[in-house]
């Protein structure tokens, strides 16, 4: 998605009553004036101008109906209602508009009435109410995707926009591109990665506690702190029955949820996962699996459905932060001889039925996260609980978040299965253990999990085995870290074209970019030998020079040398069994 140059006349911009200040750099390019710009209908001095009908001291003038500054139609540079009048900088109409109704950042706003970032281009937000960008302005995962040009849409006919170096808008902490460079050309062998065709939104990476007994301040620094550790953002704890109530699996869940909203804050998600119901409501009256009638008693699902219901009370009032989501039930296919209780596909939707109601009438609201399968095979195909979800209007209406663990038959070494065309849900990796601690198995993992399998967030299993130890980290802490340090909530994945057929000696690319401020992040897994690549970013926001983050059995994550990008393209060299993350911006 590309983001249009504002071409204004102001120096300060005032977004949901936070002052901007915009820079620009290089000169005004080619392509001439906007339509109704420079002088025509809407224009500068044309009807609705500086100083005729609707100007500076006219009718429309410059804090009234029309704005003072109008590089179009309805709607105009700031909003639909002036400068600061009726709709005002951030108000029905958005911050910035620069194309017709809806314009470039939408109803809604660029912190209007959709929130802190709702629309990007159409009549509503990015990817419809309730899309991409939810309805309190985070990258949410709430809703379908519904396009993200509506009318008004992001490029009206006009100019180019500036030259070489854009313009970028600073809202306090928060950098939007909103400027054009000349888009260059790839040349033979270059890797494409391409910001304008984006796939799934980043919710971020995690790992479970589950079982923890404790986390010091050097662990909680370590895993949730993206700029002293690696800044994950999902937390998943657990919860087991006793006594008749559902309380927390270790004393790690506390410490880890407040550090993560800590570190994170909103863009932190911290939710749980049931392994048993109580003896009393199975059938083989143990919470422990195993035989053959490890199943909840049908009479009882709306009575374990209660207990789960008033779990995320009971996690607040021990300290820890609002629950996002519950999952129905850990590994429902999996008859463990530890904790467990096996559902089928129907049995599934049946529970979620009861469970959903009680999470959502909560305050507030809790989700539904589900199935989480033993073996990914099993989601989409197998037993089917994914497609039996959505098969079920009800059930499907509670569930925000289809998830599965990464055991078990697969796919390859870089494939995972793939969600079917009629999936509306983000997709987690909940859980999964590499089986070794280098570099290369779990950035693999993590490349197919996005690529191929289409997920919006990845999880490791636990702390214990992911970092024994807070003051020296294996080198795969360092290579998740390649993804969750720079590959951000609010993201996306995005297209790359020309990257090597996948094998244990070419590398693997996936490449993510943040829409607001023009952030592209490409990650190269090298399983071989060191290799030369040579990328070209398509588009007119490429960055202006990236940075190198690399990753081996030694290296950690260290800072490289700047690379220049030249008209979209660089080349870098690649260590032999390297992760590399080469990060970048206009």
């Amino acid at each position: 998605m590309s983001i249009r140059f504002l071409r204004t006349t102001v120096a300060v911009l005032a977004i949901a009553g936070v002052a901007c200040s915009s820079s620009t750099s290089g000169s005004k390019g080619t392509g001439g004036s906007e339509e109704g710009g420079n002088p025509g209908d809407g224009g500068t001095t044309g009807n609705g101008g500086v100083s005729s009908s609707g100007g500076v001291s006219h009718s429309g003038g410059a804090t009234s109906s029309g704005g003072a500054i109008t590089t179009s139609s309805a709607g105009g540079a700031i909003g639909s209602g002036g400068l600061p009048a009726s709709g005002g900088r951030s108000g029905s109409g958005g911050a910035i508009t620069t194309s017709s109704a809806g314009g470039a950042i939408s109803s809604g706003g660029l912190p209007g009435a959709g929130g802190a970032n709702g629309g990007r281009s159409g009549s509503g937000d990015a990817s419809a109410k309730g899309g991409a960008i939810s309805p309190d302005g985070r990258p949410g995962i709430d809703g379908a995707s519904a396009g993200r040009s509506g009318s008004g849409g992001s490029s009206a006919v006009g100019g180019s926009g500036p030259g070489a170096g854009g313009t970028t808008v600073t809202c306090g902490s928060t950098e939007i591109y909103v400027g054009t460079k000349t888009p260059g050309t790839a040349q033979s062998g270059d890797i494409t990665v391409d910001p304008s065709k984006q796939h799934q939104v980043v919710d971020g990476f995690g790992e479970a506690d589950v079982w923890q007994g404790s986390s010091s301040t050097a662990m909680q620094t370590a895993l949730w702190d993206p700029v002293n550790g690696i800044g994950l953002t999902l937390v998943r704890i657990g919860i087991e029955s006793v006594s008749g109530k559902s309380v927390l699996m270790g004393n790690a869940g506390i410490a880890d949820g407040q550090a993560c909203v800590k570190f994170n804050g909103c863009q932190c998600k911290v939710w749980a996962a049931p392994w048993s119901p109580p003896a009393s409501m199975k059938n083989n009256n143990n919470v422990n699996g195993g035989g053959s009638n490890n199943t909840l008693i049908t009479s009882d699902y709306d009575a374990w459905a209660t207990l789960l219901a008033a779990f995320p009370a009971y996690y607040k009032a021990q300290g820890g932060p609002d629950l996002f989501a519950i999952s129905a039930q850990n590994e429902p296919d999996w008859n463990a001889t530890y904790e467990a209780c096996l559902y089928d596909k129907n049995t599934m939707v049946t529970f979620i039925k009861s469970l959903g109601p009680k999470l959502a009438a909560l305050s507030p609201p809790v989700k539904v996260l589900a199935p989480e399968p033993d073996n990914w095979g099993n989601l989409w195909s197998g037993d089917g609980y994914g497609p039996a979800i959505l098969a079920d209007a009800t059930a499907s209406s509670y569930v925000e978040v289809i998830a599965t663990h990464d055991y078990g038959s697969t796919g390859s070494a870089y494939t995972r299965p793939t969600p079917p065309a009629n999936n509306t849900k983000h997709v987690w990796e909940t859980e999964c253990t590499p089986g070794d601690t280098g570099p290369i198995t779990i950035a693999t993992m993590v490349y197919a999990a996005f690529t191929s399998g289409g997920v919006n967030g990845w999880h490791y299993w636990w702390t214990e085995a992911f970092v024994p130890n807070a003051s020296s980290p294996p080198a795969q802490y360092y290579a998740l870290g390649n993804y969750s340090k720079f590959v951000r909530p609010g993201f996306y994945r995005v297209d790359v074209t020309g990257a090597p057929t996948p094998s244990s000696s070419k590398p693997l690319v996936v490449a993510f970019a943040n829409p607001p401020d023009g952030t592209v992040a490409i990650v190269v897994v090298n399983g071989g030998s060191a290799a030369q690549v040579s990328f070209f970013v398509a588009g007119a926001a490429w960055p202006a020079s990236v940075t190198p983050y690399v990753t081996t059995s030694s290296s950690k994550l260290a800072a490289g040398t700047a690379i220049s990008v030249t008209a979209g393209r660089f080349s870098a060299s690649l260590d032999a069994q390297s992760v590399t993350t080469f990060v970048g911006k206009p």
